[in-house]
Order: structure tokens, then sequence, then C-alpha cells
């Protein structure tokens, strides 16, 4: 199976120790989440829980997630760090 170019998403976190969502395609297959800047990122999967039920990405590494085969997934993220950019590359 071969990847399609995958499809690039820019989010700003304006404010610190907000939470903020980014949904990705219908049927993703595959996304990576990092941030630009030298902050970490708590990214859940559900609404209300990037502050408490989380998986921390430190400042400097990438996730990736294969597998995604049905629905609409939506990353729920925050930083303590006002201004962090997360970058998420998804794939189709």
């Amino acid at each position: 199976m071969s990847l399609s170019v995958p499809t690039i998403i820019n989010l700003t976190l304006t404010n610190a120790n907000t939470e903020y969502s980014q949904a990705l395609k219908s049927f993703a297959s595959r996304f990576s989440i990092q941030c630009r800047t030298v902050a970490d990122i708590k990214l859940s999967f559900t609404s209300g829980q990037s502050g408490a039920t989380y998986i921390t990405i430190p400042g400097g590494s990438t996730f990736t997630q294969n597998g995604i085969f049905s629905g609409v997934l939506t990353l729920y993220v925050q930083s303590p760090s006002a201004g962090a950019v997360v970058e998420i590359l998804e794939w189709s």
C-alpha cells in the first residue's frame, strides 16, 4: 500500500494551557504530530481531556500513529507555552 502525499496542518496554540482541536480527514490512514518550537505538547483523543488524560510529546519529538481506517479522528492538544505551533501531517 502506498501513501498519498500528506496534508500539512499548522495549528497555532495562541494561549498556554488551553485546549485546541484539529479534525483529521475522514478515513485518515496515518498522522504525525510535533511542535515546531521547543515546547511540549499534550495530546488527547477526547474533548476536554488534554489537560487530564493525555500523552506528552516532548519538545523536539514526533508522535506517529498508523492504522486509522474509519470515521473522523479529532486531535485535542495544548501546551504550557503560549504561541506554540503544532505541525501535523495526515495521510488519507
